[in-house]
């Protein structure tokens, strides 16, 4: 998978922008976020570190046709209305040239007990990120589960203790990572 370009819906204060800065340095990032608080915390979290940031909603991307070459979202389309699942999947297919990634959560691809934990969150929605992609013509070029990289989430986070972490219930098991060719 070659590219020159990097984008994130949701990309809050640049986390994972940066991670990829780190690991591919000669690329242009970017990123969108409804939260021009936590664009503005990019900032000082991504010290230089060039992104090009805009305030937007994904559903609505003020960015040009095929303006990255790859598009990544984590955790951020689960809070998208299932009436507005289409433009927003419509829009990252519109500004990427080469690839969509997602790290969205997935009750089909959940453990039940996960599924009964999260009822109560009634903000959080389950796409079917493999029908929605196959309907527009685009190849899914690898889907996962917890269960193909639960194991490495654990061993990368196995000097964490359960009280630690951010949700104590919800590790690996709560997404699907699906790559998309565009």
């Amino acid at each position: 998978m070659e590219f020159e370009s990097f984008f994130e819906a949701g990309c809050g204060f640049g986390w994972n922008v940066k991670r990829v800065k780190q690991e591919f340095p000669e690329i242009r990032v970017g990123g969108i976020d409804f939260s021009l608080p936590q664009l503005r915390n990019s900032r000082k979290y991504l010290p230089g570190i060039h992104m090009d940031c805009i305030q937007s909603d994904a559903c609505m991307m003020p960015l040009m046709d095929d303006a990255f070459d790859v598009g990544f979202s984590l955790g951020v389309f689960m809070n998208i209305h299932p009436e507005k699942i289409d433009s927003a999947i419509d829009e990252m297919c519109r500004v990427c040239a080469k690839y969509v990634m997602h790290i969205e959560w997935d009750q089909e691809n959940s453990t039940p007990g996960l599924r009964k934990k999260r009822i109560f969150k009634t903000n959080i929605i389950s796409h079917n990120y493999r029908s929605i992609y196959e309907a527009r013509g685009k190849k899914i070029i690898d889907f996962q589960t917890y269960k193909d990289f639960g194991g490495a989430f654990w061993k990368r986070h196995g000097s964490i203790t359960e009280g630690r972490l951010w949700r104590h219930h919800e590790g690996p098991e709560k997404y699907v990572l699906v790559i998309v060719e565009i």
